[in-house]
């Protein structure tokens, strides 16, 4: 009998230690210090609005050694970690602080003026929602929210692949959904080189970078949904 024990508990203490080997580790203080850094240079570069300039090549120098410090050994497939609120600390494509409808909606929406104040995250794997999401003002300096609203697909360990189906924009006149045209709207592949409990960095198309802090893992409602 304990032959016959010895054999069933086999089985099962590999699968301990392939679910063991799957959780993200303890965040390293070599981490902890990079994050700091990294969102006190994300502050400094308006989370990409500002140009060029010294603080844009040190955050990129320690976003690389960040992504090295990486805990989680597949990043795509993270789903606790995935879930939930983030907060863009910083993009490196250029955005515009004075911009247009327009320019955040893949040209579906008209080339109405804005401000962008904050632009943020949320991902659902439970039902594979991916959405950004641009707070603003218009010319009139009313708020506005304007939702791409999409959904990802796990490609690999740490690379997922993204289609945005519509836009969804609320202002005080009113909510209204804009259906996103096929080829403007992607799949977009991208590769998450970095996730843990409150902090993640995506790669996109030639090495474009954004760097994100969770805000709320559990949203009580999704930004979409009004």
């Amino acid at each position: 009998m304990r032959e016959l024990d010895g054999r069933a508990a086999a089985p099962q203490q590999a699968m301990m230690q392939i679910a063991r080997a799957s959780l993200p580790r303890p965040a390293s203080p070599t981490a902890a210090r990079l994050k700091t850094d990294l969102a006190a240079l994300g502050a400094a570069t308006e989370v990409g609005f500002a140009e060029g300039g010294t603080e844009v090549e040190r955050l990129k120098a320690l976003a690389r050694a960040l992504e090295a410090e990486n805990p989680t050994p597949e990043p795509a497939t993270a789903q606790a970690l995935l879930k939930g609120r983030c907060h863009l600390l910083y993009s490196s494509l250029g955005l515009l602080r004075e911009t247009t409808l327009a320019r955040y909606s893949f040209g579906l929406l008209p080339p109405e003026p804005v401000t962008a104040v904050e632009i943020f995250q949320e991902t659902d794997p439970a039902t594979g929602h991916y959405d950004n999401i641009v707070h603003f003002l218009d010319a009139d300096g009313a708020p506005g929210v304007l939702v791409l609203a999409g959904d990802y697909r796990v490609e690999g360990e740490s690379e997922i692949s993204i289609s945005f189906a519509h836009a969804i924009l609320a202002t005080a006149a009113g909510r209204s959904v804009h259906p996103l045209s096929a080829p403007a709207a992607g799949p977009i592949r991208v590769q998450i080189s970095y996730i843990d409990d409150n902090f993640r960095l995506i790669r996109g198309a030639g090495g474009s970078l954004y760097v994100l802090e969770r805000l709320d893992p559990h949203p009580m409602r999704w930004t979409r949904d009004g």
